[in-house]
Formats: C-alpha cells, sequence, structure tokens
C-alpha cells in the first residue's frame, strides 16, 4: 500500500496565524490526551494510595492500643493472680481450716487454759460465696490474762479466725487462783470448695 505523501509547499503556503493555531491546536490535543490518559489515572491512584495509607495508619493506631491495652491486661492478670495467692494463705481449703481449729484448741491447753466446751456448728457458706464459715462454741475457764494472751494468739495467725458473741463470767477462786468462765464463738474461714478448684486463667501474648 502506497503512502500519501505530504507537500512541504502546500504547508509554506499556509499563513503564519493559522501555522500557530494549528499548533497551538496539536499542543491542546497533547495536553488534553495527557490530562486523560497519564494524569487523571494517575491523580486516581494517587488518592486511592493515600486513602488507603490513612486506613492502614488507622488500622496500626488501633492494633498498638490494642498491645498496650493487652500489656496492661497481662500486667493486671498477673496481679490479680499474687493477689489471689495471697487470699488463698488467710483463706485455706475446708480441711486445713478444721486442722486449725483443732490447733486453736491446742493452743488454748498450752497456755492454761481448761477448755470446757468444744461444740463445732454446721458450716455456713457466705452469700458471695467466696467463703465458708466453720464456728464453734466454745467455753474455756482460766485467768484474765491466760485468756487475753490467748485471744491476741488467736488475732495474729495468719489464716482469718475470728471471736465474737465473747461473754466473761463473774471471777471465782479455784485452786489458789482467780478463774472466769469465757464463753465465746470461735469462727474459721475457709474457702469453699469450688473456688479452691478453680483457677484464674492467665493471659498470655499472642506469638509472634
Amino acid at each position: 500500500m502506497k503512502l500519501p505523501t505530504f507537500n512541504l509547499d502546500v504547508l509554506r503556503s499556509i499563513p503564519l496565524i493559522q501555522k500557530v493555531g494549528l499548533l497551538l491546536m496539536v499542543l491542546a490535543g497533547i495536553i488534553v490526551g495527557f490530562y486523560y490518559y497519564v494524569a487523571e489515572p494517575k491523580s486516581e491512584e494517587i488518592v486511592a494510595l493515600q486513602t488507603s495509607i490513612g486506613t492502614l495508619d488507622t488500622e496500626m493506631q488501633r492494633l498498638t492500643i490494642k498491645v498496650k491495652h493487652l500489656d496492661e491486661l497481662i500486667a493486671a492478670s498477673k496481679q490479680l493472680e499474687i493477689e489471689l495467692a495471697k487470699k488463698k494463705e488467710r483463706l485455706p481449703p475446708e480441711e486445713e481450716a478444721v486442722m486449725l481449729l483443732k490447733q486453736v484448741s491446742d493452743l488454748g491447753i498450752r497456755l492454761g487454759l481448761d477448755v470446757k466446751l468444744w461444740k463445732p456448728s454446721p458450716k455456713s457458706e457466705d452469700p458471695s460465696k467466696l467463703f465458708v464459715r466453720m464456728p464453734v462454741n466454745v467455753e474455756v475457764s482460766g485467768g484474765y490474762h491466760t485468756a487475753a494472751l490467748f485471744f491476741d494468739r488467736i488475732s495474729a495467725l495468719p489464716r482469718i479466725v475470728t471471736v465474737s458473741g465473747l461473754k466473761m463470767g463473774s471471777p471465782k477462786l479455784e485452786k489458789g487462783r482467780v478463774v472466769t468462765q469465757t464463753v465465746f464463738d470461735l469462727i474459721a474461714y475457709a474457702a469453699p470448695e469450688e473456688v479452691k478448684l478453680s483457677a484464674v486463667v492467665p493471659v498470655e501474648a499472642p506469638k509472634k
């Protein structure tokens, strides 16, 4: 196929103003083509990238906050475990609480108190279900000083043991010493079985 020839004489015969107009039209076409085929698509791509970057930045901030909260949660969980261990030291299992009451009875005897009555009552679970009360009705006979020392030793025990309903009778002389009858309720506190068997699940950081 024969290509069409271009006559330069025709171009030379075109007035200068028309040449300038043609040149401007060509430049305008190039600019318009550049805008529609290059600039505008690139602009849309830039906007899309900026939107994507903004979304990723927001997600990174959210994840950073989550990691910070996770660290705080881990620290709080460890603190709770420490506090729980301390509480368990103060609230023994029921079996140990029974042994503790026996030790308290032996303590009174060693100090010189005459234990007249030691009557355990049915245990009762607190409405909070966090501990169990194990009461014992007690009656002892002995001197004021001995009784005071006995109650002081009870208050110093690492386990929670309380004394309530304290009643002291009139003093009287027995075998050359002044003694009095003392009646009170001794209450040991223990962790209920379901609490003892449950455990706090530690929070661990996610594996990388």
